[in-house]
C-alpha cells in the first residue's frame, strides 16, 4: 500500500466510523419506523466498511461525534426531506470516492455499492416527505 492509498484509507475508515454515530443519532431522533430501520441498517453497513478499511490501515481510529452533532441540530430545524437528501448526496460521493481504488483493491467494489445503496435508500425516504 502507497502512502497515498493509506491516506485514503485512513480518511475512508474515519468517514465509515463518523456516519455510524450519525445513522444511529438518525434512528434516535425518528419516531418512524422504516426510517429507523433505513439508518440502522445503513449503521451496520458503515460498521462493515470501517472493519474493511481498518484491515488496511492497521489503525484503530474513533468515531468523531462532529458529523452526527451537525446532523442531529440539522434534524430539528431542515426539513426532513431536504436532509435526507443532503445525506443522499453524501453517500453518493463517498461511494465514488472508492472507484479509483477498486483495481488494487477489489473489496472496495461492494462498499461502493452499498454506498450507491445508501443514497439511493435516502433520497426515497425524502421523497415520501415525512417530517
Amino acid at each position: 500500500m502507497t502512502e497515498q492509498q493509506k491516506k485514503a484509507f485512513l480518511s475512508f475508515q474515519q468517514g465509515e466510523l463518523d456516519a455510524v454515530l450519525m445513522y444511529r443519532k438518525l434512528a434516535e431522533l425518528t419516531d418512524d419506523s422504516e426510517m429507523k430501520e433505513a439508518f440502522l441498517e445503513a449503521a451496520k453497513d458503515e460498521g462493515r466498511h470501517a472493519v474493511i478499511c481498518r484491515k488496511y490501515t492497521e489503525e484503530d481510529l474513533k468515531a468523531s461525534d462532529g458529523l452526527a452533532n451537525i446532523i442531529s441540530k440539522a434534524y430539528k430545524f431542515m426539513p426532513r426531506a431536504l436532509l435526507l437528501r443532503g445525506v443522499a448526496i453524501g453517500e453518493y460521493k463517498g461511494g465514488d470516492s472508492y472507484r479509483p481504488y477498486i483495481a488494487d483493491f477489489p473489496e472496495l467494489e461492494q462498499i461502493m455499492f452499498d454506498e450507491y445503496r445508501h443514497g439511493d435508500k435516502m433520497k426515497n425516504l425524502a421523497k415520501r416527505g415525512k417530517k
